[in-house]
């Protein structure tokens, strides 16, 4: 099967939008709804979301990357491609490969992690995986529910939804869900994918360092996934980027998605052009 695509709205400059790890593209609504005046906006949907396979034993995130590169050449120019989280350093892994199809790089929270955190995840990989918090809890997240409304009043109670809005957590529990035989609700992303996506982040130090793009890195003021240590470090490795922080955590794009959209309009803009090496904190 081929990488499926979304044309989300919008006219004017092209841009490709890569999700998170369990957030289907529809989940950032209204943040891809704000930018549509600026551009033309499609979304990618990662594998798990089209695929029948299960996760691969060894997953190599290249194979995401090799999805985004296929759907870059359906363009008939370049386009600006802006990730979030997974989608972010997907976006990073598929410019490295091949600069010459990418206008310029829009990275929101990437997972950047300090070798610490990523041994942690190979050795969890190898050993006993269900020892990875992360894995943990998407190993048991439920996978299935008897009404949109059960679905979302339990995502109402989590932590981690807390700082999305009644609307945004909406448009999470439409994207993320969908009716299976017997008509009940059921998760579109599988959770077994989930997991192997935590256990197998690659290092992004060399990525970043060769890195000539345009690029606009935007970090949650309050994120756990891409912390101060990591943000430190990515101002000097690509010293050329553009690095903003925006109000609340890891979920920034769908806690503050016009926040997000100004940040991104104020970098591709004619008076803001791309490449200014300003480091907004």
């Amino acid at each position: 099967m081929s990488p499926r695509i979304l044309a989300m709205g919008g006219a004017g400059v092209p841009l490709l939008f890569a999700h998170a790890n369990g957030f289907p593209p529809q989940s950032y609504r209204q943040l891809l709804e704000a930018l549509q005046h600026r551009f033309a906006v499609t979304a990618v949907e990662h594998r798990p979301l089209w695929s029948a396979a299960p996760p691969p034993r060894r997953l190599r995130w290249r194979v995401f990357a090799d999805d985004l590169l296929e759907v870059l050449e359906r363009f008939p120019e370049p386009p600006w491609v802006m990730g979030h989280s997974m989608g972010a350093l997907t976006a990073l892994i598929a410019a490295d490969r091949s600069p010459q199809r990418i206008a310029g790089l829009l990275l929101l929270d990437p997972v950047l992690l300090p070798d610490r955190q990523l041994l942690s995840g190979t050795l969890a990989r190898t050993l006993r995986s269900d020892a990875h918090p992360l894995v943990r809890s998407a190993l048991r997240r439920p996978q299935r529910f008897a009404s949109l409304e059960e679905a979302w009043a339990f995502y109402r109670g989590k932590r981690a939804f807390s700082g999305l809005s009644d609307q945004a957590l909406w448009d999470y529990v439409l994207a993320s869900k969908e009716r299976d035989e017997d008509g009940a609700l059921r998760l579109r992303y599988p959770r077994e994918w989930e997991a192997a996506i935590y256990l197998s982040v690659p290092r992004a130090r060399s990525l970043l360092k060769r890195l000539q793009l345009p690029t606009l890195g935007v970090r949650g003021e309050q994120s756990a996934t891409l912390g101060t240590l990591m943000w430190q470090r990515w101002s000097r490795w690509q010293p050329g980027a553009t690095l903003m922080e925006c109000p609340g955590g890891h979920l920034f794009p769908l806690e503050h998605p016009q926040r997000t959209a100004e940040l991104v309009l104020s970098f591709v803009s004619d008076d803001a052009g791309p490449g200014n090496p300003e480091t907004v904190r």
